[in-house]
């Protein structure tokens, strides 16, 4: 389990044809679309969204339950 109190110096995302991805926390000039795709990224890397769907109780009756609580967070 990673040291949640640290910050990795480099992030490593899945490779997108035809474009350079990197992570640059120095700020200057952003765009947001790309950001889904790496938070998407970030969060496949460090489980987040699979630990905080764990964590939560599914109290819900099974029979009704079309999504779980990981495809909702997700």
């Amino acid at each position: 389990m990673p040291d949640m109190n640290s910050t990795p110096e480099q992030l490593r995302f899945a490779s997108i044809p035809a474009h350079s991805v990197r992570a640059d926390f120095a700020g200057g000039g952003l765009s947001s679309d790309l950001g889904p795709v790496l938070l998407r990224g970030v969060d496949l890397q460090i489980g987040l969204t699979k630990r905080l769907a764990a964590a939560l109780p599914d109290r819900r009756h099974q029979s009704y339950v079309d999504h779980s609580y990981h495809d909702i967070l997700t």
